[in-house]
């Protein structure tokens, strides 16, 4: 209950945000600005969400086959959608939809454990590319005098955190620590009662140990992922260029770009606390445009033209999550509740219930 009143109270939150910022751009105002984009413009946004999208899934689906994992594109991508979706309508910009990806691409009889490691491997290229990149933009706002002390320290810590963090992860998958499954051993010593930590100590160590495998033994498809994810994220990096550039003919340098991607990646880490960052996108970027000049209606015109077409990749993926996911899941956890042939009904002779759609 506690949880669905504090979801409730942040969505809440951001859409009176998302309405504060409307209203100061103003709205009229707005839509003027999306459609000065023009034709020219508006292939060029939506060509750099396509190329940003089909990078990513090639990433994946090299790590994929360096497990002799071979997915059809249609699987891969509505697995990718999904777990964007179910990533952009919770209170996280970049975690949250890694279990439907999981279970939406496998088939039968490939091991979960398997395609959860592609998926951490996944997520560490995808944040190492992401940091790079701001910590290109870090330097230039250290010397930005429209930025205050306060804010610069906090994106040295943001940044310098997360970049420590990412390589930290990264170097114990391929020296194979296996801290996670070490830590829930450590846990079940303390409490034996407690089976499931020993069972998740298990299931942790097999997805550590196949990550390690993808990161020393397969260090060409590693490295290829990784520039694959390094070109997804170029294509994001791009976006205020394409829009303002190539569609309002408003050219941004180097330093411009660095700056409001560094600061987006901040705020899109630590600040996106509404359901799909509702206010705290809009808000956030047209603070951060507001730095390097791009006024409000036209900082707010390119939230809103990206997340449009953000929004129709989630519902993409919703649509494939009902189409194909609730039926498949349904079918698995009744796979996994019916007993082996000749072993009867269940104890008591009490019938099992049908499966119901996931959460």
């Amino acid at each position: 209950m506690r949880r669905k009143l504090l979801s409730t109270l942040f969505g809440f939150l951001g859409f009176c945000l998302f309405a504060f910022v409307l209203y100061l751009a103003g709205p009229m105002e707005v839509l003027g600005e999306i459609r000065k984009l023009g034709l020219e413009g508006a292939v060029g946004v939506l060509g750099s969400v396509i190329a940003a999208l089909f990078f990513w899934g090639l990433s994946w689906k090299v790590l994929l086959s360096s497990l002799e994992i071979k997915p059809r594109w249609s699987r891969l991508f509505g697995a990718l959608a999904s777990g964007f979706a179910v990533s952009y309508l919770t209170p996280s910009a970049y975690l949250g939809g890694e279990p439907v990806r999981v279970v939406l691409v496998g088939k039968e009889g490939t091991p979960l454990t398997e395609i959860t490691a592609t998926v951490v491997v996944e997520r560490i290229l995808a944040a190492m590319s992401t940091v790079l990149f701001a910590s290109m933009g870090g330097f230039f706002v250290i010397g930005s005098p429209n930025i205050s002390l306060f804010a610069k320290k906090v994106l040295l810590v943001s940044l310098g955190g997360l970049l420590l963090f990412v390589l930290f992860a990264f170097w114990s998958f391929v020296r194979n620590y296996r801290l996670l499954s070490r830590g829930f051993s450590a846990l079940f010593a303390l409490f034996p009662r407690a089976k499931f930590l020993q069972r998740a100590s298990e299931k942790v160590r097999e997805v550590e140990e196949t990550a390690h495998k993808v990161l020393s033994r397969r260090p060409l498809h590693a490295l290829l992922a990784f520039l694959f994810q390094s070109l997804a994220v170029f294509c994001n990096y791009m976006r205020p260029q394409i829009f303002f550039g190539l569609g309002q003919k408003t050219w941004l340098a180097f330093p411009q770009l660095s700056l409001y991607f560094s600061l987006n990646v901040v705020v899109s880490t630590f600040f996106w606390i509404t359901p799909a960052g509702v206010g705290i996108a809009e808000g956030g970027r047209m603070a951060i445009l507001g730095i390097i000049g791009i006024t409000p209606e036209r900082a707010v015109a390119f939230a809103l033209t990206f997340r449009f077409l953000e929004l129709i990749f989630v519902g993409i993926g919703i649509g494939y999550l009902v189409h194909r996911g609730v039926g498949f899941l349904g079918r698995r956890a009744a796979r996994s509740r019916t007993p082996p042939a000749g072993t009867g009904s269940p104890k008591g002779g009490a019938k099992e219930l049908p499966p119901g759609p996931p959460k």
